[in-house]
């Protein structure tokens, strides 16, 4: 039998900073699910892998481009 671990990736603020990171974290493979509810959008972004320490370098990378995404955003 082969493992899946899985991770979820939450976040909710403006809708066009939501467009922007579930755009890079597309581009990253992952399945992102955005849902807006009263002007507020909030993503769910599923990092699946069949090694733990893959899943986390790939967590990390993650987090990395949405963190660049972010600071591009804001700055």
């Amino acid at each position: 039998m082969t493992e899946e671990h899985v991770m979820d990736v939450r976040w909710s603020g403006e809708h066009d900073m939501a467009h922007a990171l579930k755009e890079a974290a597309e581009e990253q493979g992952h399945d992102v699910t955005m849902e807006t509810l009263n002007g507020q959008a909030s993503l769910r972004i599923s990092v699946t892998d069949h090694d733990l320490q893959s899943l986390r370098d790939r967590v990390d990378a993650l987090l990395v481009v949405l963190g660049d995404v972010e600071e591009h955003h804001n700055g």
